[in-house]
């Protein structure tokens, strides 16, 4: 159990790594002529290419109930959360937006509160809650806090963040249908593609984009984004809240901005160390620990004084 529990905290902590790597990629497309919409559709449908692939095995047809749980999950945790997020995005700032974001942990831990199997946060969850947004406040307004937000762009980062909270507990169920993770992964992906398609209509989109691949670096980037942060990531992601619940794994979230600020002072050269930094980066760092730490001292004791009893 504790090997799994390990394997849990690697796998989520190696999500949200690649994931906070992923403006990079995404930057270079959407500069090189690339719509958002087009990079979120091309990068799920290579990655469902991919996982068919890897373990071509097709998910039987179970029951309504369960397909319907597919079909949601791909709906929120595919469609609804890129969109809503690239939305947001236009109207108001990377920043704001980025922030918002975070803020996905405390919906998942509040929506576990109406399911029965959920695992129930507690206090320690809500003060490193506290602790990490405050620290990735700190690090996303590292040149101070300007939080022009515009009200429509809030709303829809609002519900970006919703929607993967509501994944995320969704995932745990699927993960307990005892099915092989890419066969379950590759059904949600489907769904998100199909959602996805009506949303082309509205966006811009021009199949002649598709010419800049000829480009290596584009082709890098966006194989990149497909390949890892899709179709490798969503199977760690999995992995990560079956085996440490949706509350827990979602806390990783905390460290996103932290790692986008890490690889863009690398390869982007747009950010200083300061000691503003250093303060968010530990916040954040004792809010995630603090997060996932199990409180079981007083669990313990009532188990200690029944064994007494018995005796």
């Amino acid at each position: 159990m504790k090997t799994n529990k390990f394997t849990g905290h690697l796998a989520a902590l190696f999500t949200i790594t690649v994931w906070g790597t992923t403006v990079i990629s995404s930057t270079k497309l959407l500069t090189g002529g690339f719509s958002p919409v087009e990079v979120v559709f091309c990068r799920f449908f290579i990655a469902f290419i991919l996982l068919n692939i890897i373990y071509p095995p097709r998910l039987k047809f179970e029951n309504i109930k369960r397909e319907l749980m597919y079909a949601v999950s791909g709906l929120l945790g595919v469609t609804m959360y890129f969109i809503l997020e690239i939305v947001a995005l236009q109207y108001t700032k990377a920043t704001n937006v980025s922030v918002i974001l975070t803020i996905a942990p405390f919906f998942c831990a509040i929506f576990s509160l109406f399911s029965k199997k959920a695992e129930k946060p507690k206090l320690n969850f809500f003060i490193g809650f506290v602790l990490g947004i405050t620290g990735v406040m700190l690090v996303t307004f590292e040149d101070g806090f300007t939080f022009d937000l515009n009200v429509m762009g809030a709303l829809f980062a609002l519900a970006s963040s919703v929607s993967w909270g509501l994944y995320s507990l969704l995932s745990k169920t699927i993960g307990s249908y005892g099915h092989n993770v890419i066969q379950t992964t590759r059904r949600v992906f489907m769904y998100g593609l199909i959602f996805m398609i009506p949303t082309m209509f509205i966006f811009d989109i021009d199949v002649n984009h598709l010419k800049l691949l000829a480009d290596s670096e584009m082709l890098f980037n966006l194989l990149y984004l497909a390949l890892c942060a899709s179709g490798v990531c969503f199977l760690t992601w999995s992995h990560a809240t079956n085996t440490l619940g949706p509350i827990k794994a979602s806390t990783y979230i905390y460290g996103t901005p932290l790692v986008t600020i890490i690889f863009s002072l690398i390869f982007l050269r747009e950010q200083k160390l300061t000691v503003q930094l250093f303060i968010g980066a530990a916040l954040i760092i004792a809010g995630l620990i603090l997060s996932v730490t199990k409180s079981t001292g007083h669990t313990t004791k009532k188990k200690k004084s029944t064994k007494r009893k018995k005796r």
